[in-house]
């Protein structure tokens, strides 16, 4: 069976263009579908000027997509995660993040469906991200993916933990210095307090014998 594409098919070819099927698939999905219709001459006819409204259609679209390219083409965006020492994410950047941060930056909205991401960013990293505006026209925009905090060029977070350890190993050095210097004070503490009691005992003992002699000369006497 002659029919005529209704439609662009992308197994077919596009519209207006006229093909020889088979029966059964002309009447059973091409045409219930409204993909195509019997190549009569009334129907010919009326798709040629069809053709010509959509090959217009088909250049208005071209000319909008490519002035789109124009303001998105060669974008950088960077994303600031949440990620583990290893760099995968606690979370994604999906195809929906890049089109809302195309209209913040450019004020242009993007289908998201059109931002080519076969699956989520999941890793820090930079990707380049294709945008298919329409059919062969496509814009690539490069996307970082950076952990939360990381600085390029700068030493990793990690190293920042040691020198912070650093400063806990010094606080508890200068914590055990006090305590070895109030261990001397003590010390000296129970001397002093040996010596007094040394004293004392030196002084009841001087008392005895002062007592002792005393007693001794009155006896003498008596």
């Amino acid at each position: 069976m002659k029919v005529i594409l209704t439609r662009d098919y992308e197994k077919l070819g596009s519209a207006g263009d006229i093909l020889n099927v088979k029966d059964g698939f002309a009447k059973n999905y091409l045409i219930p579908n409204s993909i195509a219709q019997v190549a009569t001459k009334g129907n010919i006819k009326q798709m040629e000027l069809v053709k010509k409204s959509l090959v217009k259609k088909e250049a208005k679209n071209i000319e909008e997509a490519s002035k789109i390219v124009e303001i998105i083409d060669g974008m950088e965006m960077t994303f600031k995660v949440n990620a583990s020492p290893e760099g995968k994410l606690y979370g994604s950047i999906t195809s929906k993040d890049v089109a809302e941060r195309i209209f913040e930056d450019r004020k242009v909205e993007i289908d998201k469906k059109k931002i080519d991401l076969e699956e989520h960013i999941k890793e820090v990293g930079m990707y380049d991200v294709v945008v298919k505006l329409y059919k062969d026209v496509k814009a690539i925009i490069k996307v970082e993916v950076a952990s939360e905090g990381f600085v390029a060029g700068a030493e990793p977070e990690h190293n920042i933990e040691v020198e912070a350890g650093a400063e806990d190993v010094m606080t508890i050095q200068e914590e055990k210095e006090i305590r070895e210097e109030d261990k001397d004070i003590q010390g000296d503490n129970d001397t002093l307090k040996e010596n007094e009691i040394q004293k004392d005992i030196e002084i009841e003992e001087i008392k005895e014998d002062k007592s002792l002699k005393k007693y001794k000369g009155k006896y003498k006497k008596n």
